[in-house]
């Protein structure tokens, strides 16, 4: 954590000095820097923060009612009964050649119906990024 605190002071150099930082830890990372004790890496590190304005400051914890009211808030009566709804299927093969690649894409509908789509890439692919992108377009395509 440590480490952490002192790699962003030194990218954030300008920013440390301008204002004053609140870290928020479980951990006693002020008692642990402030000893007089501890290794040469950490007094070093020690040294180096002192020059900004940095408050630690304790972690609270979420109280378990909070959490339960956030979820029944959320949870409402937006939430469908999806047993009921008619499921598409999208079924996707794509190849990969020298050549080049592309894909086959097809769509069934929940009445039996199938859509076909083939796609050719104008670009040089692997096997499973050719899959990836059929999947993507195919999803697009049931989306319209």
């Amino acid at each position: 954590m440590t480490l952490t605190l002192v790699i962003t002071a030194r990218r954030c150099h300008a920013y440390f000095l301008s204002h004053s930082i609140g870290l928020k830890t479980n951990m006693l990372l002020n008692q642990t820097l402030g000893k007089s004790d501890t290794s040469g890496r950490l007094v070093k590190w020690a040294t180096g923060l002192s020059e900004y304005d940095i408050v630690y400051l304790p972690r609270t914890t979420i109280k378990a009612q909070v959490l339960a009211d956030f979820v029944s808030k959320m949870a409402g009566a937006s939430i469908e009964d999806t047993s009921k709804v008619e499921k598409w299927l999208l079924h996707v093969d794509g190849f990969s050649t020298t050549q080049g690649s592309g894909a086959r894409i097809v769509i069934s509908s929940p009445y039996g119906e199938d859509l076909e789509f083939a796609v050719n890439f104008r670009f040089k692919a692997s096997n499973n990024e050719v899959r990836y992108e059929a999947l993507v377009i195919g999803i697009r395509m049931a989306h319209k």
